[in-house]
């Protein structure tokens, strides 16, 4: 059997031949790029610390996303620069005082030791408070991040003991057992 082709099927053939090799040149028009910086790989979801405030006398905790590495110290840092224009116009306030230069944060375990820097004024003790809970909040953050929680997130946070230092002055210390759980500022 022989099967014969018509005038018309070889100008189908013809102009389909030439629309594929058109594409095929032209790249369906998208120019070729190298890598594209486009900002960091995609991380899932970020961790978020709980930093405590202050609002007409009572604590009250305010999550917040940190870009980032994150670790106790950012959050201490975090919470000395005081509550955002935001959160200020919702009435939060701190409590902390000023300070010359970032504090150390030393972290073994349960127990969290932090030093001022030289010249800081006393932490009242809503700002010994407001520090104490920040830190046991944000320990629980980062053993959850490792892995090495050994046992339930409440007890983690409760069980964190802090203690702070100013040179010069004196010595306190706090428990996350007395901190309120954490709520959004509304």
């Amino acid at each position: 059997m022989r099967w014969r082709i018509g005038r018309g099927q070889r100008a189908v053939r013809s102009g389909l031949s030439l629309t594929a090799a058109a594409l095929l040149l032209s790249s369906c028009g998208i120019p070729s790029t190298g890598v594209v910086e486009a900002g960091e790989a995609a991380t899932g979801i970020r961790p978020a610390y709980v930093l405590y405030f202050v609002r007409q006398d009572t604590l009250l905790g305010v999550r917040s996303q940190v870009p980032g590495t994150f670790d106790i110290g950012t959050a201490v840092e975090l919470l000395f620069r005081g509550p955002d224009a935001i959160l200020g116009r919702k009435g939060l306030a701190t409590e902390l005082p000023p300070l010359r230069s970032t504090p150390t944060v030393r972290a073994n375990g349960a127990r969290v030791s932090v030093e001022l820097p030289r010249g800081t004024e006393p932490l009242t003790r809503t700002a010994l408070a407001q520090l104490t809970c920040t830190i046991a909040d944000a320990r629980l953050v980062v053993s959850a991040g490792s892995g090495s929680s050994g046992g339930s997130a409440n007890d983690t946070a409760s069980s964190t003991k802090v203690t702070v230092t100013i040179p010069g002055v004196r010595r306190a210390g706090g428990s996350g057992e007395t901190c309120p759980g954490s709520a959004a500022a509304e």
